[in-house]
């Protein structure tokens, strides 16, 4: 009696196709913005194939164009997929770092020092500093409520942080 396959398992054969087949994959990972200079392009690339590898073992029966037309579509999701959980997981890892800076500085000292800076704040780093940092109201809440996308409020996040980072130094 033939056993079953499970959801992971793949076969040789389909893994030696889907790993002589790299462009289709390639393609989709292009597709789904991971550039070769990324850091983690290899991970991706080995992910990618052995989803491309599992869609072949499981999909014996299509037509070869029609599985690779799937494979590619289901590359693209499972990358996407993985880079949010990356970008979550990063995000989560700043977070902890900003209440690390936030716990460390606990004293009049620092207080006085950042109430002293609040003033020379631009009106987003205003809000970042109170709303996020002070709140904890997370940093896509506050983008939806002020109009700036996620990833540039991140990246002034970061420069804010440097620059009170700076003034508690001093």
């Amino acid at each position: 009696m033939k056993r079953k396959m499970s959801q992971m398992e793949i076969s040789q054969q389909a893994f030696l196709q889907a790993w002589e087949n790299q462009k289709l994959v390639r393609g989709a990972l292009k597709h789904a913005h991971v550039r070769q200079d990324y850091t983690n392009y290899e991970d991706f690339l080995q992910e990618g194939i052995i989803t491309y590898a599992h869609m072949l073992t499981q999909n014996q029966t299509l037509p070869r164009e029609e599985v690779d037309r799937n494979s590619f579509r289901k590359i693209i999701w499972r990358t996407t997929d993985l880079l949010r959980k990356e970008q979550h997981s990063s995000e989560r890892e700043s977070e902890l770092i900003d209440l690390q800076i936030v716990e460390e500085k606990h004293n009049w000292d620092n207080y006085l020092a950042l109430e002293a800076e609040l003033p020379y704040l631009s009106d987003i780093e205003r809000k970042l500093f109170l709303k996020h940092l002070i709140e904890r109201e997370s940093v896509q809440q506050l983008s939806r409520q002020i109009g700036v996308s996620r990833g540039q409020l991140q990246r002034i996040k970061n420069q804010l942080l440097n620059r009170l980072q700076e003034v508690l130094e001093r």
